[in-house]
């Protein structure tokens, strides 16, 4: 602690301490400090705590006037040796510039970063291509839009976010043939609108102190109405998965926008459930509010198929129904050195008779379509607030 904050002394102490200590630093905290007023003598110190290979490293500004914060110090945000960053009242630079001097490769061992609470007005926080921020716990009365992209994380927990209105989850499960469960637990967003993917195989859905499992009833307790945007990843193939497909959809009543992607892995995928969508209890946001559903990483199974006619029988306010399938098939049936594949003939097939079965909505379009062509799904276009549907 740097108290008073103008004392030369105790600058010049650290400083000195700082320059003579040897390296590595395992852990330094330096608080209190207002930056901006020791500008030339605390140039250094990011400086010597990168180049020394701090490993845990808390540093909270005290500056003079809140509506003026300096920039995080490029030598910290370059600095891969971290482990554990805490980070208290200060300007992040703009994110599509690199640090000055290179070294853009982020924090290749940050395990934990903690925000100060009070930043006021952050109202969107992006973690990206962090392969060990195992733990999110987010309690913040600003905060807007959450991503989380590529990050392989085993818990993300959403507590007090009065504000919250997005929190987007893209590959963030750590192996593909055998991953860990991952816990989501939504707590306290009352304005959470947007929420994806959920992935049913791995995350454990916690809604309050519910946790969420195929046999769990539907309460007001276990419910989430103010999401209207959902992104589902699901293999429909795997009758547990098919279950929890249905129990997650019944905790989110409202939905008007559904997203599935339907996922292979190496369960059996041809397993039919045709049964279980006739016999099943109504789902709420199916029956009486979706609008839109999009089904990407279409294959044509079978078990695919009967969910499609689960949803055109039941769905009372379906407007449109789009099948997106895969880019493999995409591709072939664009080889003109062939006919069209059968695989992709057979799909369009099924999806005309389809059209010729017992509709709940009868102005719904169905259109099968190859998947968009864009420069990727990027987390700049999944973030940004004016873009209403990040998942289409």
């Amino acid at each position: 602690h740097l108290l008073p904050a103008g004392d030369p002394a105790r600058v010049a102490a650290v400083a000195r301490i700082l320059a003579d200590h040897p390296g590595p630093f395992r852990t330094v905290s330096i608080t209190c400090c207002n930056f901006a007023s020791h500008e030339r003598e605390l140039a250094e110190w990011p400086r010597l705590l990168a180049a020394k290979g701090v490993q845990d490293l808390v540093l909270v500004n005290k500056p003079a006037d809140d509506e003026r914060l300096p920039d995080v110090p490029a030598d910290i945000l370059r600095c891969a040796s971290l482990r554990r960053l805490f980070l208290g009242f200060w300007t992040f630079p703009d994110t599509g510039v690199s640090p000055p001097g290179g070294g853009a490769d982020g924090f290749p061992h940050l395990r934990e970063l903690s925000l100060l609470a009070s930043s006021p007005v952050l109202d969107t926080l992006a973690l990206v291509l962090s392969p060990t921020c195992e733990r999110v716990h987010l309690r913040s009365q600003s905060l807007k839009c959450v991503l989380l992209w590529e990050c392989f994380v085993k818990e993300v927990l959403v507590m007090d976010s009065p504000l919250l209105e997005r929190l987007i989850m893209w590959k963030t499960i750590d192996g593909e043939d055998d991953p860990v469960a991952v816990r989501v637990s939504i707590a306290d967003a009352p304005k959470l609108r947007v929420l994806g993917y959920l992935e049913p195989r791995v995350h454990q859905l916690q809604i309050g102190e519910n946790v969420i499992k195929p046999d769990t009833m539907v309460s007001p307790s276990t419910v989430f109405p103010s999401v209207k945007t959902l992104a589902l990843k699901v293999n429909f193939g795997v009758f547990e998965e098919v279950k929890m497909l249905a129990c997650v959809l019944r905790c989110f009543p409202e939905v008007d926008r559904l997203h599935i992607e339907s996922v292979t892995a190496n369960e059996p995928t041809e397993l039919h459930h045709a049964e279980f969508w006739q016999e099943v209890h109504p789902i709420e946001c199916v029956k009486s509010h979706v609008k839109k559903v999009v089904i990407h990483e279409f294959r044509g199974k079978q078990s695919e198929n009967e969910f499609l006619e689960f949803v055109s029988s039941s769905a009372e306010k379906l407007r449109s129904l789009l099948v997106v399938i895969t880019q493999e098939m995409f591709a072939s049936a664009w080889d003109f050195s062939i006919s069209l594949p059968n695989e992709v003939n057979e799909v369009i097939v099924k999806a005309g008779a389809l059209t010729r079965g017992a509709w709940a909505c009868e102005d719904c379009q169905l259109v099968v379509a190859g998947p968009k062509v864009l420069d990727g799904w990027n987390f700049r276009r999944a973030s940004d607030p004016c873009v209403k549907d990040p998942f289409r």
